[in-house]
Parts: C-alpha cells; sequence; structure tokens
C-alpha cells in the first residue's frame, strides 16, 4: 500500500486533465522520456532510471527536466551497464521506486508522451506504474520511429535506429544512453520532425499521430519492421 502522502499525489495526478489531441502545436505540451533498463525485454527486465524533458509552444525546456534513478537494495551488475552507464552503487543511491514513479508522474502530468521505439519505454513504464503505484497511465503516445520515416520517406533510414536519424540532421548528443541525455536529443529530433509536420498542413497531435500510424501500417504489410 501507498503512504498517504504518495497516495495523495498520485490522486491528485488522476484528476490532471489530458491534452486534447486537437491542441494546435503552437499550444500543446509534449513531454520526450527516455528510461535505462537492465536489458531489452520489457516484461522481465526492470526499470533503473527515467528521464523526460518537455516541449511547449515549440520550443525545448531544456532547463526544466526530469532525470531520477531507481533505488534497488543489493543490485547486481548487469550487462546493460556497459550502455548505460549505471553502476550498482548509483542504484543503491537512488530514489524509492514509488517515489521516482510518482515524481515522473506529475512532470509529466497528462501530456503525449513522445520516444523513440516509444513501446519498449511505453511498456517498461506501465508495468512499473502498475506494479509500484497501481496505477494505469492513460497518456497518448507518439513513436518518433514511425513519424520520422513518414515525414521523411526519401532518406531511406526506414529501418534505422535513433543514431543514424541524429547523424543524418547534424544532431550531436552531449550524453548518449542515459536517460535525461537521450530524451533531450530525442527532442531536438522531435523539432525538426515539427517543422517539417507543419510545413505539410500538420496542425496538431492527432495529425502527428495519424501520420505515425499509416506509416506504421504500411510499413508492416509490406514486411518492413523498424529496426533496434
Amino acid at each position: 500500500m501507498l503512504a498517504a502522502d504518495l497516495g495523495a499525489r498520485v490522486e491528485g495526478w488522476r484528476r490532471l486533465d489530458a491534452e486534447g489531441e486537437g491542441t494546435p502545436l503552437e499550444q500543446a505540451r509534449f513531454v520526450l522520456v527516455d528510461v535505462e533498463t537492465t536489458g531489452l525485454d520489457p516484461r522481465r527486465d526492470r526499470l533503473i532510471a527515467i528521464g523526460a524533458v518537455s516541449l511547449s509552444a515549440l520550443r525545448l525546456e531544456v532547463g526544466q527536466g526530469f532525470e531520477v534513478v531507481l533505488r534497488e537494495d543489493s543490485p547486481a551488475a548487469d550487462p546493460a551497464v556497459l550502455i548505460h552507464g549505471i553502476a550498482p552503487g548509483e542504484r543503491e543511491r537512488g530514489a524509492p521506486p514509488a517515489e521516482a514513479l510518482v515524481g515522473f508522474l506529475e512532470y509529466a502530468g497528462r501530456s503525449p508522451l513522445v520516444a523513440f521505439h516509444a513501446p519498449f519505454d511505453r511498456a517498461v513504464l506501465e508495468r512499473a506504474a502498475s506494479t509500484n503505484l497501481g496505477v494505469r497511465m492513460s497518456n497518448a503516445w507518439l513513436d518518433l520511429a514511425w513519424l520520422a520515416p513518414a515525414l521523411y520517406p526519401s532518406l531511406g533510414l526506414e529501418r534505422e535506429g535513433l543514431d543514424r536519424w541524429l547523424e543524418r540532421f547534424g544532431l550531436k548528443p552531449h550524453v548518449r544512453h542515459r536517460a535525461l541525455g537521450d530524451a533531450l536529443i530525442t527532442g531536438e529530433l522531435f523539432l525538426v520532425l515539427l517543422a517539417r509536420a507543419r510545413a505539410a498542413g500538420v496542425r496538431d497531435l492527432a495529425g502527428l499521430r495519424r501520420l505515425a500510424r499509416v506509416h506504421e501500417r504500411v510499413s508492416q504489410t509490406a514486411g518492413g519492421l523498424v529496426g533496434a
């Protein structure tokens, strides 16, 4: 059972209004999100860290990001530490999982969540929120791995990962494979995609999600799956 103060904060989050999908892009708030985990199986591997940064009124709010490492007692070193660099000692000093997740919910609010290969981040976060808070997250999600090739089909990057898209647009992360750093650089890519979408006449989140969904269906029908 949640401590009373955390329960009250969760109830406050539940009462928030969701961002309308018809909100003009110039007025909308999005939250770019990235997670670090002990492996690549979202149904089994544990959540280690969450990074997020908001994008409001077409501006990335760099100085107002969110990052937290979840506490884990006596964590074993896992192979993924070579990628995310979060050592067992840092995890032992992290925030209690319920507190970390409430903090993320409060930061994200009910804004749409944006990620590259979003189904992974979504599955990890939703499982952690359900397990630790008893919460069903209902935020809308947008997957840039489908939106990017929908807006730039001629680049031939359909099956490429985030690094190839960053390289194509000359975007250089300060820190790669740390949750906040990855959320920030994904936000820079999202700004590029938003400019392209607006030039093509897309006006709101509904239009962005429609583009991504249509491209996903077409690509999967043709047998093309986006690579990791």
